[in-house]
C-alpha cells in the first residue's frame, strides 16, 4: 500500500495557484472537526476502543469507519492502532451538495441521485460511527486510493490534479457502495464457501483482466456453477455484471471529473478506445465525450 502522508491539506501552486480542495487526509485526530464535511476513518492496523453511538465499540484491522458532518468519536484505547482518516465536503463529489441538501432531499433529480447513491452510507444511523470490516484486497484498496489521493494532491503534476485527486475519492466511495453486501457493521461471518463470494472476488477486480475460468478456480469450482451462482446472486452473467460496474465507475468519472477520456478508460480496465466507445454508447445511448457534455454539473 501507498504510505499515507502525515497531513496533506491540498492548495494549488502552479496550476490553480491558491485553490483549495476541501479534501483533508491525516491520521485521525477526533478534536479536528472540519465542518460540513463528511469522513472516513480506514483502520490501518491494530486494535483499539472508540466511542460509538450507543458506548464504547471494539475496532481492529482492516475495518473502516463512515463519519456524517457531524460525528467525530473519540478513541478510548489504543493498541498498536493506526487510523488513518479522509475528510471531505460533499461538494467535491457534485457541486451542488451540501450536507443540509442530502439530509433534507431523499431522492435528487437525474444524474445527481446517481452521485448522491456514493454519499448516502455516510447518513445511514445504523452505519456512521460504526466500524465495518473489510476484507483484506478491499483493505488494500482503500490504503492504497488514501495514498494514491495524498500523492496526487500534493505532487499537482499537471492541470489536472483536482480532478485526478477527487477521482481517487469517487472510486473508493464506489468500492465501499458496491462492496455492501461484504460490509458487515456487527461482525457477522461471511460464508465460507466461495461460491457465495463471487460478488466479493467481482467488486475487488472489477477494474482488471480476469476470466470465469479465473473466478472458477478461485472458487474452487467450474464455469457451470460459478454462472448458476452468479446469476442467482445478480440477475445477470458475470460479464454482463462486470461491464456494468466498468461503465457506472466511467459515467461517475465522466460526470464528475475533467480527467481526459483516454485516462478514464484505462481506470475502468479498458484498453482499446474503440471497444470502450461501443460498449459505453450501447449501455448510455452516447459516447463517452457526449455523456460528458450532457450530464456534467455546473461548476
Amino acid at each position: 500500500m501507498m504510505p499515507v502522508p502525515a497531513q496533506s491539506i491540498f492548495v494549488g501552486r502552479q496550476f490553480f495557484a491558491g485553490y483549495r480542495l476541501p479534501i483533508e487526509l491525516a491520521p485521525y485526530d477526533p478534536a479536528q472537526l472540519f465542518p460540513g464535511h463528511y469522513g472516513l476513518i480506514h483502520v490501518a492496523q491494530g486494535t483499539g476502543l472508540i466511542e460509538g453511538p450507543n458506548g464504547p465499540v471494539m475496532i481492529a484491522a482492516p475495518a473502516v469507519i463512515l463519519l456524517d458532518e457531524t460525528s467525530r468519536p473519540a478513541v478510548i484505547r489504543r493498541n498498536s492502532l493506526v487510523l488513518d482518516a479522509l475528510f471531505f465536503e460533499p461538494g467535491v463529489i457534485n457541486s451542488l451538495f451540501t450536507p443540509h441538501l442530502l439530509r433534507t432531499t431523499p431522492a435528487l433529480a437525474g444524474t445527481a441521485e446517481q452521485d448522491a447513491y456514493l454519499l448516502r452510507r455516510f447518513l445511514e444511523p445504523e452505519i456512521t460511527g460504526r466500524p465495518l470490516m473489510l476484507s483484506a484486497t478491499l483493505h488494500q484498496r482503500i490504503g492504497e486510493a488514501l495514498g494514491r489521493i495524498g500523492a496526487e494532491g500534493s505532487a499537482q503534476t499537471d492541470e489536472h490534479w483536482p480532478c485526478r485527486t477527487r477521482s481517487w475519492l469517487i472510486e473508493m466511495l464506489f468500492q465501499l457502495r458496491v462492496a455492501n453486501p461484504q460490509l458487515q457493521q456487527l461482525a457477522a461471518p461471511v460464508s465460507g464457501d466461495r461460491l457465495d463470494q463471487t460478488l466479493l472476488f467481482v467488486h475487488e477486480r472489477f477494474n482488471t483482466e480476469f476470466t470465469l475460468d479465473d473466478v472458477a478456480r478461485w472458487c474452487g469450482s467450474n464455469r457451470t456453477q460459478v454462472n448458476l451462482r452468479f446469476r442467482a446472486l445478480t440477475g445477470q452473467s458475470l460479464r454482463q455484471y462486470v461491464i456494468g460496474l466498468r461503465l457506472r465507475v466511467a459515467s461517475s468519472l465522466l460526470r464528475d471529473t475533467g480527467l481526459p477520456i483516454a485516462e478514464i478508460m484505462v481506470r475502468v480496465g479498458y484498453e482499446n478506445a474503440s471497444n470502450f466507445t461501443r460498449t459505453f454508447r450501447a449501455a448510455f445511448g452516447q459516447t463517452p465525450r457526449e455523456h460528458r457534455l450532457t450530464t456534467r454539473p455546473p461548476d
